[in-house]
């Protein structure tokens, strides 16, 4: 059985979205509200998301959420968005290391903050030693070291084919060791010593907080977990090409923005 082939954001979803009793807006960032860049940390929300965001957090009974495969410090960074332990209503809610790390104190799908334990931090350790090694098969491989994951990103990689072959070689040499996670995302292998995925914690969240609706958007594989656990009353939109969970579709950030704005200008007007 295939699944429907996404449409676009409707007239009606908006509409639908924008009357929302309350309403989540859990969304992605990197190639979602803001476009890729060969330097991580150049990256900022591109001005149309930026701007609707900043007008959708002010709204009443709307929560922002972003909700990253990075850590805290980098979402700081490119979002301009504090980690708060307990944000207020107009506050932007930052969850990174795909929900493994909450800004909010205590909010995390288990009820309390992820630590490591020794064996943990032990394998932790293991997994840096074996993406660096493979890291070294090219100058534009890199490793991404991030509290409970390392990822070896190849999208810089000066020989295309030396970063497939260490991110395979990456995959076979950690395949075997108890407790790691794999998640394959846009030209990135990461590797974490934690199950957290985005659709669990988004799916704890909802749980916890009860929207009226949530809208998911997101364009990598990683973000499909989040999508798939998406309730009937809720939107999922994917951002670019590949198969999806999603019931509609958007090109890239800019057509995202502007979907964000058309929810902001629509809830604007039926909050006030």
């Amino acid at each position: 059985m295939t699944s429907p082939v996404p449409g676009p954001v409707t007239d009606a979803d908006i509409a639908d979205l924008a009357s929302a009793p309350s309403l989540l807006l859990a969304l992605d960032v990197d190639g979602t509200l803001a476009d890729f860049s060969t330097d991580p940390l150049s990256v900022r929300l591109v001005p149309g998301s930026d701007r609707a965001v900043n007008i959708l957090r002010r709204l009443p009974d709307t929560t922002v959420m972003l909700l990253s495969g990075r850590d805290l410090k980098q979402l700081r960074i490119i979002t301009g968005f504090d980690p708060l332990d307990t944000p207020g209503p107009d506050d932007v809610r930052l969850v990174g290391s795909h929900g493994a790390e909450p800004a909010e104190k205590d909010a995390d799908s288990d009820g309390a903050t992820d630590v490591l334990t020794t064996e943990q931090k032990d394998l932790l350790e293991r997994i840096t030693a074996l993406a660096e090694e493979q890291a070294e098969r090219d100058e534009g491989l890199w490793v991404e070291y991030k509290p409970f994951s390392r990822g070896l990103h190849r999208r810089t990689a000066v020989d295309a084919a030396a970063g497939e072959a260490a991110t395979a070689a990456l995959r076979e040499a950690v395949k075997d060791l108890p407790g790691v996670h794999l998640t394959d995302g846009k030209m990135i292998l990461e590797v974490a010593v934690t199950d957290m995925t985005k659709g669990r914690y988004l799916e704890w969240f909802t749980g916890a907080t009860a929207p009226e609706k949530v809208l998911f958007m997101g364009d990598d594989t990683t973000d499909e977990t989040a999508l798939r656990v998406l309730r009937p009353q809720d939107l999922g939109v994917k951002v670019g090409e590949g198969e999806t969970a999603a019931s509609r579709r958007v090109a890239d950030t800019t057509e995202v923005a502007e979907v964000l704005l058309r929810i902001a200008a629509a809830r604007g007007e039926t909050r006030q």
